[in-house]
C-alpha cells in the first residue's frame, strides 16, 4: 500500500524513547473521553493541539480527498512530507526522525511557539523547510528574532466548517450580538456600546468568551444582523471567521500592540478582516461612525460569500495541501 502525500501530526509518535510516555498518555485520554461522552461538536477527542485549526486541517483534507494521515504511529507510515501543527515535542521529535532520513520534507506551524524564539529558537532548526504562521502579521514578527526564516516562511489561516455555520432562517434579523473575548484597558468596558445601540433602538445581546458553548454561539449568530468583537490581539480570528460563514458582519475594536512575557509587539485584532466582512472602529467615537457607515451601507457587506471563497475548511486545506506536495 503506497504511503499518503503527506502526514499531519498533532503529537509525538508513540515510538522509541517517547513509547512510555505517549502511550500513558493516549489511555488517560481514553479514559477521561468514556467519562465525556456525549460530547458537542466542538470536544472531540480526535483532534489535538488547537482544535478548531487540527479540525479544520483534517476535515479539510478529508473533504477534498487529499492524499494524507493524521498522528500515525509508527516511522513506517509517515509521508516523505510532514506537517507538525502543533506541539514543540512532536516538533522535536519530527526533526530527529528527519535526521534519520524518515522524514524529507518538515512543515512546522502555525501552533508551536509565540515567538520564534521560543525553545532556543526552534523553529529556526535547519531541518525545518517551512514554517507555517495564522496571518502575515506574525511572518513579520518572527522575522525580527529570526531573520533566516524570510525564504521559508509563509501564511496560511485555518478554515471554517460552512456547513455548520449558517445563516439564520429568519429573514428579518435584527438584533446586534456583542462579543466580549478580552475586555481591553484602553477601550474600557462594553457597556457603553450596547447602552448607544439600546438608544437608537436596536435589540443588543452581550456574551462572554468561555461562558457559552459553540452550539449558542451558533444559535446567537443565526439570530443577529451584525456582531461586535472586542478582544487584545488575534493571531487569526476564528471566531469571526464563524461569523462571516454565518452571515454576520463584523465591527471589530482596533488594536495593533499587546504585551505577552513581558514583550510589545504589534499585533492586529482581526488580521483577515475586510470590506466584505465588517469594519474596525478606534473608540466609542469612531465606533458611531463605523455603525452609521454599516446602517447605510448594509448592502456592501457579503461576508458568507467571501468565506465560502477564501476560508472555507476546503479553501484553506487545499492551500495548506497544494503548498506542502510543491515544496
Amino acid at each position: 500500500m503506497s504511503r499518503p502525500a503527506i502526514t499531519v501530526l498533532t503529537d509525538p509518535l508513540p515510538w522509541g524513547r517517547d513509547l512510555i510516555f505517549e502511550v500513558g498518555r493516549q489511555v488517560a485520554r481514553r479514559l477521561r473521553d468514556l467519562v465525556r461522552r456525549g460530547r458537542p461538536y466542538f470536544d472531540h477527542p480526535t483532534y489535538r493541539g488547537h482544535f478548531a485549526v487540527t479540525r479544520s486541517l483534517v476535515q479539510g483534507l478529508q473533504s477534498i480527498d487529499a492524499s494524507f494521515n493524521y498522528n500515525v504511529r509508527f516511522p513506517w507510515e509517515l509521508a516523505d512530507t510532514v506537517i507538525v501543527l502543533a506541539g514543540v515535542r512532536t516538533l522535536r521529535q519530527a526533526i530527529e526522525l528527519k535526521r534519520q532520513g524518515k522524514i524529507k520534507r518538515l512543515f512546522a506551524g502555525p501552533n508551536i511557539v509565540v515567538f520564534s524564539s521560543d525553545e532556543n529558537s526552534l523553529l529556526a532548526s535547519a531541518e525545518i523547510d517551512a514554517v507555517v504562521t495564522p496571518c502575515n502579521l506574525v511572518n513579520e514578527l518572527y522575522l525580527e528574532d529570526n531573520p533566516s526564516l524570510k525564504d521559508k516562511i509563509f501564511s496560511w489561516p485555518a478554515g471554517v466548517d460552512c456547513k455548520y455555520w449558517t445563516p439564520g432562517m429568519l429573514e428579518d434579523k435584527n438584533r446586534i450580538l456583542i462579543f466580549e473575548k478580552q475586555t481591553p484597558g484602553p477601550v474600557g468596558p462594553v457597556e457603553p456600546y450596547a447602552e448607544y445601540l439600546r438608544l437608537l433602538g436596536w435589540p443588543v445581546e452581550v456574551i462572554k468568551y468561555g461562558e457559552f458553548s459553540h452550539a449558542i454561539y451558533r444559535q446567537k449568530l443565526q439570530q443577529s444582523c451584525l456582531m461586535l468583537g472586542f478582544v487584545t490581539a488575534e493571531s487569526q480570528g476564528i471566531a469571526w471567521a464563524e461569523a462571516w460563514a454565518a452571515d454576520v458582519p463584523t465591527l471589530i475594536w482596533k488594536n495593533t500592540s499587546n504585551v505577552w512575557g513581558g514583550r510589545r509587539y504589534s499585533c492586529s485584532t482581526a488580521p483577515y478582516l475586510n470590506q466584505k466582512t465588517g469594519l474596525f472602529f478606534d473608540d466609542l467615537d469612531d465606533f458611531k461612525v463605523q455603525f452609521a457607515y454599516w446602517e447605510s451601507h448594509r448592502d456592501q457587506f457579503a461576508p458568507r460569500a467571501w468565506t465560502l471563497e477564501n476560508m472555507s475548511d476546503e479553501v484553506c486545506a487545499a492551500q495548506l495541501y497544494n503548498k506542502a506536495i510543491q515544496c
